[in-house]
């Protein structure tokens, strides 16, 4: 079958009764939360007071890692580098998160009183240097929901034949929208709704669909691709668990997913909601290893899969190849298949863009306002410009969403590693070493950024520069970092972390034993 051939079964009222349902659903939860709770403080506001339990952390952590990338473009994953494409796919994604956890426990550990990891920056670092990661903190939270806003636009379009622009703004603007009225605990409070309706469609319609497509002709169909070079789609390896282009997207995905999650804000934010340490701990680890990790491996072996059995040829059309999930979906459930689907990503992609706004709102009101905007604002105006900040993200980001119509998400995904994995090395290092000053830092932040563009852009080969580029830019500031330490004469006092003090009311109730640390500008300094 052509790309041109693709046709989905569902009709744009029906699309619309699907967005206008869920939208209520939402924005109901996050007014009905910002009434019990109150939004008027900073902490409750950007980190829900630092009282959530285990249930809340470990549902929110996998619906906010389920981005629309997770369910099509693990798909696309599939459909390019056939069964390893999905497994790779899992594990670089989520390896990360080993990676992430240890930091963030270690941050608690030795910065209790921080709000956002931008606080730790500049402590640790400088001022001028923290200033870098707030661009940064605000440009990956804007790629990631962007991406999502775009990903929401295609599965709309294809699905029901919807206007994709029109989409694309809409979808911007309800996340936005849920996040201004409640911050992180409406985001919280919305994952859990989200995470059973993930789950149920998942459940129900995956294994259906893999009973209609049959594991005898799925299996047929693979192995036309990995030996007949006249299907359109031929790949030896596809039936490879071992490829080495999948285990090089592996890679790539850990470059990527590793950016993603070190410079998002929102990780932070729900890591220092939860209630103590040992909650944040086995929240990660239940939300990502063992809830997480099967989604991209269904989707990326049962709808690649299909789709590779189906013979589409799609060619160089980018964003058809976005939508082989949609597809996949109506061939084998029609109407119902389709339904399911737009409900499906509707919910991951509203719940990942609300939970990066949920982390930027708190770097606009902790790190941005207060710190350069207003110095004297109080914990009111704080929240308040936090909201509307949220609202105005939501339109720029709307607005960038409909650029990109025509391009894969897969392909926006890679390119965003080289962009923010060379900013992680001193952020995890700083944590751990004395040693590491501004100056390092920033040269190895430079050269590995600069490496990784060059490699890109400079590489004619598509199948490797995406590989080479991501890979620079993670590791290289890393080695400079190593070598450099030893002749690194500074030696950072670490209990400047420790005895931080918030410019807001903090609460802390590490271990179930609340201390209140209150303003030293209003209330005479911590209690």
């Amino acid at each position: 079958m052509s790309a041109a051939g693709v046709v989905m079964a569902g009709a744009p009222w029906q699309g619309w009764l699907v967005l206008v349902l869920f939208g209520v659903v939402l924005i109901t939860i996050s007014i009905v939360v910002a009434r019990k709770f109150g939004t008027a403080d900073v902490d409750g506001l950007v980190v829900a007071g630092r009282s959530l339990p285990f249930g809340l952390v470990a549902a929110s952590v996998f619906v906010a890692w389920v981005w629309t990338t997770t369910l099509l473009g693990a798909a696309e994953a599939g459909f390019q580098w056939g069964i390893s494409g999905g497994l790779n796919y899992a594990w670089g994604a989520a390896f990360p998160f080993f990676i992430f956890i240890p930091i963030a426990l270690r941050m608690r550990r030795v910065m209790p009183r921080t709000t956002t990891f931008v606080e730790y920056m500049r402590e640790r670092f400088s001022d001028n240097f923290a200033k870098v990661y707030v661009v940064l903190g605000i440009l990956l939270v804007a790629y990631v929901c962007v991406e999502q806003s775009v990903g929401l636009g295609y599965v709309m379009q294809y699905s029901f034949g919807m206007n994709y622009k029109v989409m694309a703004i809409l979808m911007s603007l309800l996340f936005a929208s849920f996040i201004a009225i409640a911050g992180l605990r409406g985001s919280v409070y919305n994952s859990v709704f989200q995470f059973f309706v993930i789950i149920i469609v998942v459940f129900v319609a995956m294994p259906i669909i893999l009973a209609m497509l049959g594991l005898n002709t799925g299996f047929a169909g693979m192995t036309d691709v990995a030996t007949n070079p006249a299907n359109p789609n031929f790949n030896p390896d596809a039936l490879n668990l071992a490829s080495f282009a999948g285990l090089r997207y592996g890679i790539v995905a850990f470059a990527v997913a590793l950016g993603q999650i070190i410079l998002s804000q929102g990780y932070y934010s729900t890591a220092l909601a939860a209630v103590n340490s040992r909650t944040l701990k086995w929240a990660y680890i239940i939300g990502t290893i063992f809830a997480w990790i099967p989604i991209p491996i269904i989707f990326g072996n049962v709808i690649g899969s299909g789709a590779l059995t189906a013979q589409l040829d799609i060619e160089s059309a980018e964003v058809v190849r976005t939508g082989i999930t949609p597809y996949i979906f109506s061939q084998y459930l029609g109407l119902g298949g389709v339904i399911m689907l737009a409900i499906l990503v509707l919910m991951a992609g509203l719940t990942t863009g609300g939970n990066g706004l949920a982390g930027l709102q708190a770097i606009f009101s902790v790190d941005l306002y207060k710190k350069y905007l207003k110095r004297d604002a109080t914990e009111k105006q704080q929240t308040n410009f936090g909201k509307w900040a949220t609202l105005a993200a939501g339109v720029v980001i709307a607005v960038a969403a409909i650029a990109l119509e025509g391009q894969s998400l897969l392909s926006i995904d890679i390119f965003s590693g080289i962009l923010f994995a060379a900013p992680c090395a001193p952020l995890v290092v700083g944590l751990y070493s004395r040693r590491l000053n501004v100056g390092l830092s920033a040269v190895a932040v430079l050269v590995g950024l600069i490496g990784g563009l060059v490699a890109y852009f400079a590489i004619p080969d598509p199948d490797v520069n995406f590989f080479v580029g991501n890979a620079i830019s993670l590791v290289v500031p890393f080695i400079i970092i190593l070598i450099g330490l030893p002749f690194m004469k500074s030696s950072f006092d670490f209990d400047k972390l420790l005895n931080y003090v918030s410019e807001h009311r903090v609460v802390l109730h590490e271990d179930d034993a609340p201390a209140v640390v209150t303003n030293p500008a209003t209330d005479g300094g911590p209690a």
